[in-house]
């Protein structure tokens, strides 16, 4: 039986390598202007950081595709010989695909087609698509399947630092570059961190990082909302001050991926992230 799996491309998905039994489902950005892209198709993230910098009357709202979409998604699936289409959608709270993929399932019975709302995003969604794949290859049903990614769920998170600092290229950024403030987001929700202080909150974020993975096998990943962000090498230097807590192998595949645009906008746009997804089963994902 072949199960071709879409995931929401919030989930980074095609910065990663993968096969064509998995595939990704777009995200439409809609600005306040009332244009529409579909996601990194018609316009990257990093446009859409840019945009947002320096048109200050823009605004963002992120959509999901409609049910006809999704549609042709499963009729694609079914003209190129799957017997199952699986969903794996996002977090709800950023962007509801669950309305579509019902009506799409109801539409489309000539297909078994299932739904896993997940509570994750970016990486470690991504993560889960790349689960399922091994579980359906190794001929799991779609329920097994599915119970067995619940398993998945929150063996994650993700440190999101906000600078106090809005720009960079001030004089003193390397005596305050520390200065600012995170929140955390894991088990589905985004949760302050529980140290307030505005000083040095990097670093405080950091020695929380450490402490989290203390004991686990991990693969960490940064997400950056500006490619010159000096946070960038910062964030990747510290990486390497914690090796004792992280294997060669994970720090080998760090790399640098996109913000997702529902993170930076619930935080900042000048954001960075830290996260780290506990590797299950030896399965490791590589960026492109």
């Amino acid at each position: 039986m072949k199960t071709k799996i879409f995931v929401c491309s919030s989930s980074a998905i095609n910065e990663l390598n993968h096969d064509e039994n998995i595939e990704a489902i777009p995200v439409l950005y809609k600005f306040s202007s009332d244009e529409v892209f579909e996601d990194e198709n018609e316009l990257s993230i990093e446009s859409c950081y840019n945009r947002l910098r320096f048109e200050h009357d823009s605004s963002l709202e992120l959509l999901s595709i409609g049910h006809e979409r999704v549609s042709e998604y499963i009729k694609e699936a079914i003209s190129e010989g799957y017997d199952n289409a699986f969903f794996i959608l996002p977090n709800r709270s950023t962007v509801n695909l669950a309305i579509p993929v019902k009506i799409a399932l109801e539409e489309n019975k000539e297909i078994n087609v299932a739904m896993y709302q997940s509570n994750e995003i970016s990486l470690p969604l991504a993560y889960i698509a790349f689960q399922a794949k091994r579980l359906f290859d190794e001929g799991l049903s779609i329920v097994d399947t599915w119970n067995e990614l619940v398993a998945y769920e929150g063996s994650s998170a993700i440190f999101v630092f906000t600078p106090q600092a809005k720009s960079e290229r001030n004089a003193n950024f390397e005596k305050q570059f520390k200065n600012g403030s995170y929140q955390i987001f894991k088990n589905g929700k985004i949760q302050a961190s529980a140290d307030t202080r505005k000083t040095n909150a990097l670093e405080f974020m950091l020695d929380e990082f450490r402490d989290e993975i203390a004991g686990k096998k991990v693969m960490p990943f940064i997400l950056i909302s500006d490619r010159n962000s000096k946070y960038n090498e910062i964030l990747m230097n510290n990486l390497y001050e914690i090796e004792d807590n992280l294997n060669k192998d994970a720090l080998e595949h760090v790399r640098l991926f996109n913000l997702p645009l529902w993170l930076g906008l619930k935080s900042s746009l000048n954001s960075i992230a830290l996260g780290y997804i506990e590797i299950k089963n030896g399965l490791v994902i590589e960026k492109k």
